[in-house]
């Protein structure tokens, strides 16, 4: 048997290290940008958006790495800083689509006041949690916006005149899955006028840094429609072929594995269109199957037979069902039947003999259910890529309509 090894491969969490973070040169520009203008009291609050899997969380992620002093990713992508290194103040939250802005607010505060006695223990911040509590108290009635964007400013001043006691460059507050708010939640209306608030208190080193599938602006939107004026939208693009074979070649060089592949840059994008987590997987298995320590096409082959079957056999048979039944199943069987990852609506059209006014019902609902997404007009892909080799190996569903 082969060697044992570390697999270099993580399909199942962010990525939170920078020697592994590859691509993305415009957006760490852009969020490092960011982070220079918070500190310098020009604060451009800010939110990376893009598709399911498209690596959110790890680009946050190295942000928050930034912010809190490690510089590998920007020197290694050679990105002007500004400044030596950053040394901010931050928490990290993760949106739960229960949460309202009182929720929110006070899961914000409740992380700052344990922060200080995590990391700064000769201070003991007192923000009076209790007193904000009563804000929640009434669940049957609705807070008053007013009333708890005064509280919440009061409190958080505290904590950047603390931080400025501790030579902070500023307070930043990392807020993931933004896109599980509903649009009931009054979030957006907390972000509005809380970033209006603490400008006008000269709290200018005060920043959000937020997350969230594309779509999680216009979400916003829907509640308050000026929040676009709050937010600096930061686009994540997929990667593009050289980028996900560099991906590979690294991990498979970390492995102590060679790859013979002459086509790998090709038939790994057909299969991954340039997302991380798959990308990430296909590796992963790919070292899994292999048994010789050369990486070849019965290898890819074996990879992806042993995602469809075993790996993700359960969460693609369950994407397949939450597709629905009758036609749904007809335009999956399409979609994946074309020859590339990229499907045009006529091709579907033609496959289940319809007009395309007589399924475009259904395909409005396989995008609301993210089975489908839309990368341009007229054209359709599969939100996980890895679905379309698991219905060509196990066919669809014969659901009733």
């Amino acid at each position: 048997m082969k060697p044992r090894f570390i697999d270099p491969f993580t399909p199942n969490r962010p990525i939170d290290d920078p020697d592994r973070f590859f691509g993305r040169a415009d957006p760490v520009n852009e969020m490092v940008d960011s982070l220079f203008q918070i500190k310098s009291g020009n604060p451009k609050h800010t939110i990376i958006t893009g598709d399911r899997g498209v690596g959110k969380s790890s680009l946050l992620t190295q942000v928050h790495l930034t912010a809190n002093g490690d510089n590998r990713l920007s020197d290694r992508l050679k990105i002007d800083r500004g400044v030596t290194k950053y040394n901010f103040l931050s928490i990290w939250h993760d949106v739960d689509a229960t949460q309202s802005a009182y929720d929110l607010a006070m899961a914000i505060l409740s992380k700052f006041e344990s922060a200080f006695k995590k990391f700064v223990s000769s201070v003991n911040l007192e923000i009076d949690l209790a007193g904000f509590g009563k804000l929640g108290r009434d669940k049957n009635n609705p807070i008053n916006m007013t009333q708890l964007i005064d509280e919440f400013v009061s409190r958080i001043s505290k904590v950047d005149a603390e931080a400025r006691k501790n030579k902070k460059d500023g307070v930043l507050i990392f807020i993931d899955e933004l896109d599980r708010i509903r649009s009931d939640s009054m979030i957006s209306s907390f972000f509005k006028l809380t970033s209006e608030r603490l400008a006008r208190e000269n709290l200018k080193q005060i920043g959000f840094i937020c997350a969230g599938i594309t779509g999680a602006v216009q979400k916003l939107e829907e509640e308050h429609s000026s929040i676009l004026r709050t937010f600096r939208d930061v686009p994540l693009p997929r990667f593009n072929k050289n980028e996900g074979q560099e991906i590979l070649a690294d991990g498979f060089a970390k492995a102590n594995h060679t790859c013979n592949m002459q086509d790998l840059t090709n038939k790994s994008y057909d299969v991954t269109v340039g997302l991380p987590e798959p990308i990430h997987l296909l590796g992963s298995e790919m070292l899994s199957v292999d048994t010789d320590g050369i990486l070849d096409s019965a290898d890819f082959d074996n990879a992806i037979k042993k995602i469809v079957t075993d790996v993700r056999k359960n969460k693609l048979a369950s994407l397949l069902k939450k597709a629905g039944g009758g036609k749904y199943q007809k335009i999956i069987e399409a979609v994946a039947s074309y020859e590339k990852k990229i499907v045009p609506l006529d091709y579907i059209a033609r496959s289940i003999n319809q007009e395309q006014s007589q399924f475009s019902t259904n395909m409005a609902t396989l995008l609301e259910r993210e089975i489908l997404f839309k990368p341009a007009i007229g054209h359709y892909a599969f939100t996980d890529p890895m679905l379309k080799e698991y219905v060509k190996a196990n066919g669809v569903l014969a659901l009733d309509d």
